[in-house]
């Protein structure tokens, strides 16, 4: 019994998180705070949100792209053109980076192969309708009820350990910080909503009140003078009511919500300043090197991940790379100077130079609209 205890079964892991019993994307019932955290719950929190969604559609606006020795092929590969003919790019990779993150890894099932012998399209699959196992050396990809092996499957892994067959999303590894945040925004509506304290405190000064009559007095305050009554209140002289009255501040709820703005931003990886977290200092010296930090630490290794998966459907020799000129565009004056200096370098021509600024060659004319034809 001991040699079977030791011995290491046969792993099963999911895209999300997996139960004991192979399950993925089950609700964790073992929060500290008591609250139910799965991928609804998670995004209802707003520092998370926008965390996720900025992360998430930051890469999907990024154009991706295949290369060979550095020389862009034209045209663009159907497979990057647009990955999911169901959808637009920017939906696909969009959906693609918040698996990653939420969930720690994507899984969709390959198209059918083109005219250079490779998929040039994928399908995407729900995190919830998928097990991945690994058997005999080889990862099994189970699909509701059916099996898939890898050659039908794109799997992009996030985040693992190593010798896992799945990554990790944020929701599984950080589920308490996730928890807490979730139980920190419920407390604050019902703060809000009165629910968190009563609002007055009934004193009798009977001594031989019993607990019935207690419960019938209160039920009798409430019937009366509940909710949006205004009516004057009458009580007998062995009767009073105190409101009690609290603040945000008092209860510290304020410097709570604003560590869980903090702690959610560090959840997904962004600087406090990006989800509007308290006290987050900005330490860049202009637009230009917050963008640099932000795909150097936030989306360039959920990127470098992504083009992976996608050069392996790609014929040898191609590689797929995003482009990240439009996330790094700086103002016109500074990029201007640029220019001078590439041009007076020698280094890029006057040409390279507008073809960088979307402008068409010199002595092109560039196409205007058509003067409309007047009576």
């Amino acid at each position: 019994m001991l040699n079977r205890l030791l011995q290491r079964p046969n792993q099963v892991r999911a895209v999300g998180y997996v139960d004991s019993q192979g399950r993925i994307s089950r609700p964790y019932q073992d929060t500290y705070a008591g609250t139910l955290v799965d991928t609804e719950t998670t995004l209802s929190v707003p520092a998370i949100w926008r965390a996720v969604t900025m992360v998430a559609d930051s890469v999907g606006v990024l154009p991706i792209h295949a290369y060979r020795n550095d020389q862009r092929l034209e045209p663009t590969p159907r497979i990057l053109e647009r990955p999911n003919p169901l959808e637009t790019r920017i939906e696909t990779m969009s959906a693609l980076t918040g698996a990653l993150v939420l969930h720690g890894n994507y899984v969709a099932i390959l198209g059918a192969p083109g005219v250079t012998g490779y998929p040039e399209s994928i399908y995407p699959v729900s995190p919830d309708r998928v097990s991945i196992l690994r058997r005999n050396g080889e990862k099994i990809f189970r699909i509701d009820e059916r099996e898939y092996s890898s050659a039908e499957i794109m799997h992009i892994k996030g985040f693992s350990l190593p010798g896992e067959v799945a990554g990790v999303g944020i929701i599984a590894a950080q589920r308490q910080g996730i928890a807490s945040a979730i139980a920190i925004m419920e407390y604050a509506a019902r703060y809000f909503d009165g629910g968190t304290m009563p609002s007055y405190v009934i004193k009798s000064e009977n001594p031989d009140l019993t607990e019935d009559e207690a419960e019938l007095l209160k039920l009798r305050w409430m019937e009366h003078y509940g909710g949006r009554s205004r009516r004057p209140a009458v009580l007998n002289a062995s009767t009073t009511v105190e409101p009690l009255t609290a603040n945000a501040n008092d209860s510290q709820l304020v410097e709570a919500r604003g560590q869980a703005q903090n702690d959610s931003a560090n959840i997904v990886g962004l600087p406090g300043h990006y989800v509007g977290a308290p006290n987050s200092s900005r330490t860049y010296s202009n637009l230009e090197a917050q963008s640099l930090e932000y795909l150097k630490w936030t989306i360039g290794p959920l990127c470098a991940r992504i083009e992976a998966a996608f050069t392996d459907y790609l014929p040898r020799g191609q590689v797929a790379k995003f482009s990240y000129d439009a996330l790094l565009r700086t103002d016109t004056l500074t990029r201007y100077q640029a220019h001078k200096i590439a041009l007076d370098a020698g280094f890029l021509s006057i040409d390279e130079i507008r073809e960088l600024e979307n402008r068409t060659p010199m002595g092109v004319p560039e196409e205007t609209e058509p003067e409309e034809l007047t009576a």
